[in-house]
């Protein structure tokens, strides 16, 4: 039978045994897809029964023929999404003709397929190394073992539990530096000698006087010094047992517990001179400098994200959610702009509220995130019509980013617990046979 023959010819199509006929003109209405292509030296073409023969699933196929006479592709509902999606291919019909009802279920394999892509790569407890990345490395010897226990803490019982005694030892040090803000945790210079010469220099606060006249309980200072030994300790060995040295300065947190470490050991020098340092304001801003930068050790918590899953889950949901966050933040920076200009004009007439455009600018963030400290307020009748809107457009360009937000959070926490339901059956019938 030959196609071009006649125009109103009937065109029997055998999907895996489900005969479909068709006219001609109906295929021909796409002139680039499969169908329409079709004629007598096609390799679907069976001379001996005077059909097309295809081995395609039959099921979209209703979809694909419909396509040719509403001139409208949907999706069929009980079809995977991406069965449908190759099928299309296969049939050469442009995505640009699925119909908008369809949209969001075909899209929605394509969104699931890269949740799941990422979660795949984040959930496999492998090493990130290879012979072929570092080298000829015997995988049996004792640095390779060692610098693996320190970078995977899911290889084995004994490095889940170095890396869970590490947590401890991160809490603990966490804490020590809170109680050492503390007065009744601070004791009578005993590390450094405060000399006559230093005492008049005057100090410009009490929380300064607690760390320059006085220093940690002796416990306390024990405790401090003993963590960052560990740290020390646990930095050089990683570095020394490293196959790829270079490697570390492109891990975060390396470069974080490498500054940690030094600000540690600065912090340290710094308690033994604290006495002479009291005589120069610029040194003890530089003391109080490092001294902040060993808060950096509370950021070590993040080594966790190996031990739970769903730690990962949360921080890979926010990294594809930055462009939300984003936009939150160009948003809100427009708006705060906007009402700080709004109130400072609307109270021009008052001169006890709103000196500057600064100023007005931190009781607009104030106001549209809700904390409302209540230093400043409106006292005019503009004032409060302002105030009332923008308390109001803060609800609204806070809370509509948050939704977008937990909702990537929902789809990746979702999706990685049928991931693990699926891995945990997996091993199960394994371990069955």
């Amino acid at each position: 039978m030959a196609l071009g023959a006649n125009r109103q010819e009937k065109v029997r199509l055998n999907l895996r045994g489900v005969l479909y006929e068709t006219q001609r003109t109906t295929i021909s209405s796409f002139p680039n897809t499969l169908l329409a292509s079709l004629d007598c030296d096609s390799e679907y073409w069976d001379a001996e029964r005077d059909e097309y023969f295809f081995e395609r699933d039959p099921g979209v196929f209703n979809s694909v023929l419909n396509f040719y006479t509403t001139h409208e592709l949907h999706l069929p509902k009980n079809i995977c999404g991406t069965v449908f999606r190759k099928e299309v291919e296969f049939w050469k019909i442009p995505v640009s003709y699925i119909s908008e009802c369809c949209w969001k279920n075909y899209y929605d394999v394509e969104e699931t397929a890269e949740i799941m892509g990422v979660i795949k790569k984040v959930g496999e407890d492998v090493v990130h190394s290879s012979k072929q990345d570092y080298g000829n490395i015997n995988c049996n010897s004792t640095r390779y073992r060692i610098w693996v226990a320190l970078d995977n803490p899911n290889v084995s019982k004994a490095a889940m539990v170095w890396n869970l005694l590490y947590m401890m030892v991160v809490i603990v040090s966490t804490l020590v530096f809170f109680l050492a803000s503390m007065e009744e945790y601070r004791s009578d210079l005993y590390l450094s000698t405060l000399k006559e010469v230093h005492v008049n220099y005057t100090i410009p606060s009490k929380k300064l006087r607690i760390y320059y006249l006085k220093d940690m309980d002796p416990i306390l200072f024990i405790t401090e010094y003993i963590c960052m030994f560990i740290f020390t300790i646990e930095l050089l060995l990683y570095v020394v047992v490293c196959p790829c040295r270079r490697q570390i300065i492109y891990s975060p947190m390396k470069v974080l517990t490498m500054l940690l470490v030094l600000s540690m050991w600065v912090s340290f020098i710094f308690e033994f001179y604290k006495g002479m340092m009291i005589g120069s304001q610029n040194t003890a801003i530089c003391f109080m400098v490092f001294r902040f930068i060993t808060v950096l050790r509370v950021v070590l918590i993040l080594r966790l994200e190996r031990h739970f899953y769903a730690f990962r889950v949360l921080l890979h949901a926010i990294r594809a959610s930055l462009e939300e966050l984003f936009l939150l933040c160009l948003a809100f920076g427009v708006a705060t702009v906007i009402f700080a200009c709004a109130i400072f004009y609307a109270e021009i007439f008052d001169d006890d509220t709103y000196d500057n455009l600064f100023l007005a600018m931190w009781w607009v963030v104030i106001t549209m995130t809700t904390v409302g400290y209540g230093d400043i307020f409106p006292t005019t009748s503009m004032g409060y019509v302002v105030g009332v809107s923008c308390a109001i457009f803060g609800i609204l360009i806070i809370a509509l980013p948050i939704a977008v937000i937990a909702s990537n959070f929902a789809s990746f926490y979702s999706c990685n617990n049928f991931r693990m339901r699926h891995l945990k059956h997996v091993r199960e019938e394994r371990n069955s046979h």
